[in-house]
């Protein structure tokens, strides 16, 4: 008994170490901002401002508030919020007013989506390896000995909407990664280290101290699908790791996030497998029903435990399959081998056997994982 308690606390104190890792996204629905007072004017200029703020998370797009879709949306702010507050906090030796307010995601989803604005709600979870470079000296940088960087990627993730996690960078972790790793883009050990931590996307940067206190980076954003480079310019610590995280979630964005046709829809048929009973059923069109891909789910045809769905889809079918993939309820199957009608060969005077080629009877073919 002694030693089944020893390694329940044991199992509790990892796990508890792994969350404290984590740094969770802020609500996509809620926004903050200074404001001069509490009037009705005011407080209706400062929503439409948290709106556009609330509208570039959802779609990942930092710059939707300007386009002519978003205009509507802006103007009728006041309307769309769910609960609005204010707090006074001291800063900079006076007291500043905030207004705080948290909008309908239902209403603003559909809104967005019937003005052809993505909707992006189902994002990649992003891990950060950071190794720093000072008087030729390569090290891992913890963000823990860096508290205004820390503070400002953080705060940066929150307002792009990024689940970012921050690595514990302790022997486990220094004994897994070094610099050179980073350095070099070494990615067996870059894949290694963060085997222990859940994500989706790793951003590994690469910063040099270039003297009175600027710093440039190269990163590198690794998916499983793709790798990607970018740099960031010489600035402050605090303003490179800004840089980096609004470059990342835009190229992030211009991957995983949908992209709408005006005007138009795309369907797909899917043939799900493994579904042997209501309860599997409902999870599944539920599911179905939570991508950001899919506009609509119906159920055509049903043979034994495979069910084929017609979705209609906002996007094309990229996005469905990346958001099918990325559920971990599922697994994909290739399609199935349907016989061909024999072909005669002339002269013979029989039949000879048909070749037997992969004729999918849909688009996509599942397995609900048990």
């Amino acid at each position: 008994m002694y030693k089944l308690q020893k390694s329940i606390v044991c199992l509790w104190l990892c796990v508890f170490s792994l969350s404290a890792a984590a740094v969770v996204p802020a609500d996509l629905y809620s926004a903050e901002t200074v404001v001069a007072d509490e009037g009705s004017e005011t407080r209706n200029t400062a929503l439409s401002q948290l709106l556009g703020s609330v509208m570039a998370r959802v779609s990942g797009n930092a710059g939707i508030a300007g386009q002519p879709a978003a205009k509507q949306m802006l103007a009728a702010a006041p309307s769309l919020v769910q609960q609005y507050r204010y707090r006074s906090a001291d800063k900079d030796g006076g007291m500043v007013r905030y207004l705080w307010a948290r909008f309908d995601q239902p209403v603003v989803e559909r809104m967005m989506r019937e003005r052809n604005l993505p909707v992006w709600t189902q994002r990649p979870g992003v891990l950060l390896w950071l190794a720093s470079e000072q008087a030729g000296a390569r090290t891992l940088l913890n963000l823990e000995n860096e508290p205004a960087a820390r503070a400002a990627v953080t705060e940066q993730a929150q307002q792009r909407g990024m689940p970012l996690q921050l690595p514990l960078m302790d022997l486990e972790d220094q004994g897994r990664l070094t610099a050179a790793d980073l350095w070099s883009d070494y990615r067996a050990a870059i894949a290694l280290a963060s085997e222990r931590y859940p994500h989706s996307v790793v951003l590994s940067g690469r910063l040099r101290a270039l003297g009175g206190g600027r710093w440039n980076g190269q990163w590198s954003l690794i998916d499983r699908e793709d790798s990607q480079g970018f740099q960031t310019p010489a600035k402050s610590l605090e303003e490179t790791m800004v840089s980096a995280i609004d470059q990342a979630q835009d190229l992030l964005a211009a991957r995983y996030a949908p992209m709408l046709a005006a005007g138009d829809q795309y369907g797909t048929l899917v043939r799900i497998a493994g579904v042997y009973d209501l309860a599997a059923y409902g999870r599944l069109v539920a599911l179905l029903e939570s991508l950001d891909a899919v506009a609509g789910v119906a159920l055509r045809h049903v043979r034994d435990d495979a069910f084929t769905f017609d979705l209609q889809l906002r996007a094309g079918q990229a996005n469905l399959v990346r958001g099918l993939d990325a559920s971990g309820l599922l697994s994909a199957e290739p399609a199935p081998l349907r016989p061909v009608p024999p072909v005669a060969v002339a002269g013979s005077g029989g039949v000879a056997p048909a070749a037997v080629p992969v004729l999918p009877e849909v688009d996509l073919y599942y397995r609900l994982r048990n």
